[in-house]
């Protein structure tokens, strides 16, 4: 009470009543303007919002980029071909391309042109061999193989005979032992000829099951040395994955093959608008809603209908202009198919920034928690303004 008297007394004392209400109106003015200010913050755009439509129709705002259907690729060397160089590049930038046409050779393709072809030539020499192997011996060898075994047979009777003769002899006691000897080793040794002779012809008349096999192996085996080769080879050419345009080459004939690859190439034909949806408005889309899209740098809308919703909820990349804006927001990527009448008027507008509208019909389930009255919409957001704006533009 003491403290409360002492100020009041000094108010009047001081005559600053007056000073004191304009203060305490500053107060309230500064809080409500603060007030104001966190409140237009709260409910600014993060990356998209859902827009009233006087109808009962809903309306998700997201910006997003054009992209070629799949992305732009970026086409390097193969793998395995490390500090290679571009040897000739065969296309140039806006050509149209099928998938598996040539795009550039590398190097290293002479060097492995040369290995295919010392493949080739192992391969067809094991084919040969195996050939050689399952057809056996010449004729020629043989005939003369049979003609030595007959040799030997007649070599053989007359070594009988002889031998006959002397143990005849050998009776009568004209012929000694050691003479008889002789003509019995004389014998045995022409049997062991013939013997020798025969086996060598059943040798040439036989085909052996084990060497056949052992030289396919060795033929599947040259054949393998061959694919390697021919692969190798096939690294050293550089093909396009799809059927789309070249649309920038980094790459030329006598440069190292970088970080940046040999080229970027997109299927332009089907032309995808990417929006970044917030994540709390992807579960009011579905596939086939139709879209609308405009392209921040003139204003130009096209038409569109939603292709695919992303699986992955990830930070924004495409940033808007708004500084009070969310640039960590949490959002989907959704890709929207372009009119196929209006995809040659932005095929050559790859990475072009865009603003897309997404129309939702009002059938779609909306969780209890995010059912919003009109006044807790963000149609009087900064971005929504603008897209109202634009359209007010245009209309004009």
């Amino acid at each position: 009470m003491g403290n409360d008297s002492k100020s009041t007394n000094v108010c009047r004392g001081n005559r600053s009543g007056i000073k004191c209400i304009a203060v305490a109106i500053l107060l309230v003015f500064f809080g409500i303007v603060a007030w104001v200010s966190a409140r237009e913050f709260f409910s600014s755009d993060k990356t998209s919002h859902v827009v009233e439509n006087p109808s009962t129709a809903r309306r998700v705002y997201a910006l997003g980029r054009l992209e070629p259907r799949g992305t732009v690729l970026r086409i390097s060397a193969p793998s395995g071909n490390e500090g290679s160089r571009i040897e000739r590049l065969l296309v140039e930038e806006g050509q149209d391309v099928q998938a598996g046409e040539l795009l550039a050779i590398l190097d290293v393709a002479v060097r492995r042109e040369s290995a295919v072809r010392e493949s080739e030539a192992r391969l067809h020499s094991a084919e040969a061999k195996l050939n050689q192997i399952r057809a056996g011996a010449k004729a020629g060898d043989i005939s003369a193989q049979v003609a030595l075994v007959d040799k030997m047979e007649a070599e053989i009777q007359m070594a009988r005979k002889e031998l006959e003769r002397a143990r005849q002899l050998i009776a009568q006691k004209v012929m000694t032992a050691e003479n008889l000897e002789q003509k019995e080793l004389s014998f045995e040794r022409a049997k062991l000829e013939s013997q020798r002779a025969r086996a060598t012809l059943e040798s040439l008349r036989e085909v052996r099951d084990v060497d056949v096999q052992l030289q396919e192996r060795e033929v599947a085996a040259a054949a393998a040395v061959l694919d390697r080769a021919r692969e190798e080879l096939e690294a050293a050419k550089v093909r396009s994955p799809i059927t789309g345009r070249i649309l920038k080459i980094h790459t030329r004939p006598g440069e190292r093959v970088g970080d940046r690859g040999i080229l970027q190439l997109g299927d332009v034909a089907h032309m995808q608008a990417v929006a970044e949806v917030f994540e709390g408005d992807v579960h009011g889309l579905r596939i086939g809603q139709p879209a609308l899209v405009r392209l921040s740098s003139d204003g130009r809308e096209k038409t569109g209908t939603i292709e695919q919703i992303g699986l992955m909820v990830a930070r924004k990349d495409v940033l808007s202009n708004d500084p009070v804006s969310d640039t960590d927001a949490r959002v989907l990527e959704v890709r929207i198919a372009i009119s196929p009448a209006e995809i040659p008027q932005i095929e050559r507008l790859s990475n072009a920034r865009v603003e897309v509208l997404i129309e939702l019909t009002g059938d779609e389930d909306i969780p209890s928690n995010e059912t919003r009255q009109p006044a807790d919409l963000h149609s009087n957001s900064a971005s929504g303004k603008r897209w109202k704006h634009r359209s007010k533009e245009n209309t004009e």
